[in-house]
């Protein structure tokens, strides 16, 4: 269960919140796990999504 509606990345290498809709590039790194990109293209930990109004 997520508490941040994280709904996680497809083999597109695409990801979507399912509460908020929010999405942006991601993709799995053997370094540094999943990494995401929100919309400004800029790299976050799928932990520090808030989703938006």
């Amino acid at each position: 269960m997520s508490t941040h509606g994280f709904t996680g990345i497809s083999l597109a290498g695409r990801w979507e919140c399912g509460s908020c809709g929010a999405s942006g590039d991601g993709w799995y790194d053997e370094e540094n796990g999943l990494v995401l990109h929100d919309e400004d293209e800029q790299p976050f930990a799928p932990a520090d999504h808030v989703c938006g109004e």
